[in-house]
């Protein structure tokens, strides 16, 4: 037989039985009229009151209501018949429970409990305390009468408890906390005898009737600490709950489990194992607090039942306040959610970042090792992004960034993973390749998709890539492979941009070249080891050579190194200041010898970098090598990309320059971004238009 069968069948038992003994008593009592005295059922609203004031034993799954109402049972049994006691009794305790909100069950279980335990009291102080009244005998069967009440009510009970929970009889009945609650029990029931004893010295007239009041006192003070130290007990028995499911809760790491221990939590602070997780709200005879952040809406649910631990509203804010455990629980792991999502992502375009990538690349290297067949990373960086960006605010570049991210996105499979790896470069890896074809046709649509032209900021602009490829096979790691693919990104743009190439072994040699050059320049730089020519710049009408442009060049081993050669790399090095202030002395020191040479005075060209003009002292660098230079108009040559950045330093340079006589010219106008607009607010003098 399975266990809830026969829980449900022994507390029908305990039902029946009570239910006919009280049966028996209220039909003897209306058949033998002579025992009725309607006073007596003054004891049945004492009796429903007192019920509703329990002291409870109990462990976590369920708990033992042991109710101090005996005390109106032992006074009924000392000034009535044992009949009409129990007919009494039956009645007070079944109204008292029928007024109650516990389940049918329960009602009907305490109601056939207490009767069937009443009349064994009854039975026992009838049969013990003697024909004498008022005697020691008679307080020693009252006593012995509630220790059965009190043990048949508990032993049944914690019986019932087994049955119902599983557990075993042994564990339900050795309860903690047992003693208080016994006496306390036999204290009240004592109170019983007490008033009995009251009740017939009124009798014989030796106490004045207002005496009886004060059985008031006692009873009430003791259903008040009753009622104090069930809560007080409940009370710090659900901060228990409340604790540990915070610990459990916080412990977790997936939603799911969070809302396990959440109706685990609630089952237990209530205990009730019908409190439950659902889609509805609750019903009319339920509580309920909807339970938010878990995805989808969600409400834990119990009965709405006034119990002798707890009112339905304190079950209501012990809920509420599990919810809010939950909830916080939810927001913790959004937000590791979200902070493992930033670790791992780039937050502007939401593509994997550097770190996932190279992750995503070895363990593709790791995979092709076992199942064989090629990969490739591809390495794409933006042409001319960086005028964007000047041109129009690094808002639109950002808008830019993400539009080309989407058509990236967009131009390889799904399988494959598009990464940006910071400013405007981007990285793709393309797994599980089977020939050349396939790289070559994702290269040639991420061309076509990057170079399709862009609403940007209200202008339409397009940018070009130049992609560096990299094929597994050479390389032995991901940061390998992702180096090679920079340096045949890099070989591109050195031939022509808006390209793909892939990436060879002498890519490597022509780095380490590189690196070398930049270390010779730095060494050029610092001992000055600089050449000046000067270009004429003629009058084509008059054919005359109105002035020069000084033209740095740097000899290396003897030989002259081409210029847009070792320019590209002092620019990119930073050692195109230090180069641009050779330039100005060595031009400076130059300049009265030209003019004695053309016995007149000449104009003087000198190319300056956006880097020079974005010093501070470059003003007055500039006016007092002016004052050296004799009768010379100074001419400071800039390209256009220089112009682009709105850096009030740069501004406020060139209108102090231009107020000391020094003009400026913008070299290559009509390359790139060419705006008429900003001439309007630049001090500038002449226009070299690009050939």
């Amino acid at each position: 037989m399975k266990a809830a069968t026969l829980s449900r069948l022994f507390d029908s038992c305990v039902f029946l039985t009570g239910a006919i003994v009280g049966a028996a008593a209220l039909v003897l009592l209306v058949v033998d009229r002579s025992l009725a005295d309607p006073a007596y059922f003054l004891g049945i609203p004492l009796i429903m009151v007192m019920g509703w004031f329990p002291m409870l034993i109990g462990r976590t799954g369920g708990g033992i209501e042991i109710a101090f109402d005996s005390c109106v049972l032992i006074f009924l049994s000392l000034i009535t018949t044992p009949v009409q006691a129990l007919a009494v009794w039956s009645a007070g305790l079944t109204l008292g429970q029928v007024l109650t909100d516990k389940r049918r069950s329960t009602k009907a279980f305490n109601t056939g409990l207490g009767i069937m335990a009443g009349g064994l009291a009854l039975l026992v102080i009838a049969m013990t305390r003697g024909p004498e009244r008022n005697s020691l005998r008679e307080l020693l069967a009252v006593g012995l009468g509630a220790a059965v009440y009190f043990l048949v009510d508990f032993v049944v009970s914690a019986v019932s408890l087994s049955l119902d929970e599983r557990t075993s009889i042994r564990r339900e009945l050795t309860p903690t906390g047992v003693l208080p609650p016994m006496a306390a029990f036999l204290g009240i029931a004592s109170l019983g005898y007490l008033g009995a004893l009251v009740v017939r010295a009124l009798g014989v007239g030796t106490l004045p009737p207002w005496s009886a009041a004060l059985l008031v006192v006692p009873v009430a003070t003791i259903l008040v600490a009753s009622r104090a130290q069930s809560r007080g007990s409940e009370y710090a028995r659900r901060l228990r709950v409340l604790l540990t499911t915070a610990i459990r809760v916080q412990t977790v790491t997936t939603t799911p489990e969070v809302l396990e221990e959440l109706r685990v939590g609630a089952c237990d602070l209530l205990r009730d194992a019908r409190t439950r997780l659902s889609k509805d709200p609750p019903s009319q005879d339920e509580i309920g607090v909807p339970v938010k952040g878990g995805g989808e809406r969600l409400w834990i649910v119990s009965p709405a039942l006034n119990r002798a631990r707890s009112t339905a509203k304190d079950d209501q804010q012990g809920l509420a306040a599990l919810v809010a455990l939950a909830e916080d629980a939810f927001a913790r792991l959004r937000l590791s959610d979200a902070m493992a999502h930033l670790a791992w992502h780039d937050p502007l375009t939401g593509l994997a970042n550097r770190s996932l990538f190279l992750d995503r690349v070895e363990h593709a290297m790791q995979l092709q090792i076992r199942r064989g067949g090629q990969l490739a990373v591809l390495f794409c960086d933006l042409d001319g992004f960086k005028r964007v960006n000047d041109l129009f605010g690094h808002a639109a570049g950002d808008e830019l960034l993400i539009e080309v991210a989407r058509r990236i996105r967009s131009s390889v499979r799904q399988t494959d993973t598009v990464s940006r790896l910071g400013g405007d470069e981007f990285a793709v890896l393309l797994e599980e390749i089977r020939d050349a074809d396939e790289v070559d046709s994702a290269c040639q649509r991420i061309l076509q998709g990057v170079r399709a032209r862009s609403m940007v900021a209200g202008e339409d602009i397009a940018v070009t890539t130049t992609i560096g490829v990299a094929v597994s096979g050479n390389a032995t790691s991901a940061d390998a492979l992702l180096s090679q693919a920079d340096m045949a990104m890099y070989y591109g743009k050195a031939h022509g941009k808006n390209r793909y190439e892939c990436y060879q072994l002498s890519f490597g040699d022509e780095r380490l070249q590189r690196i070398e050059l930049v270390e010779t320049l730095r060494r050029a730089v610092e001992s000055k080891n600089l050449e000046v020519y000067y270009q004429p710049v003629v009058d084509l009408r008059t054919e005359e050579i109105f002035g020069v442009e000084a033209l740095v060049r740097w000899r290396r081993d003897g030989a002259l190194v081409p210029p847009e050669l070792f320019i590209r790399t002092a620019e990119e090095s930073g050692l195109i200041v230090g180069l641009g202030d050779i330039v100005l002395d060595l031009v400076t020191r130059d300049a009265p010898l030209l003019v004695r040479a053309a016995g007149r005075a000449l104009s003087v060209g000198v190319n300056v970098s956006a880097q020079q003009l974005q010093r501070e002292d470059f003003a007055d660098q500039v006016r007092a090598a002016h004052e050296l230079m004799g009768d010379v108009n100074l001419i400071l040559e800039v390209t256009e990309r220089d112009f682009v950045d709105n850096d009030p330093q740069t501004l406020a340079g060139m209108t102090a320059l231009a107020k000391a006589d020094i003009r400026f010219a913008i070299d290559d106008f009509g390359v790139g971004f060419s705006l008429i607009g900003y001439l309007q607010r630049l001090p500038v003098s002449i226009l070299k238009i690009d050939k």
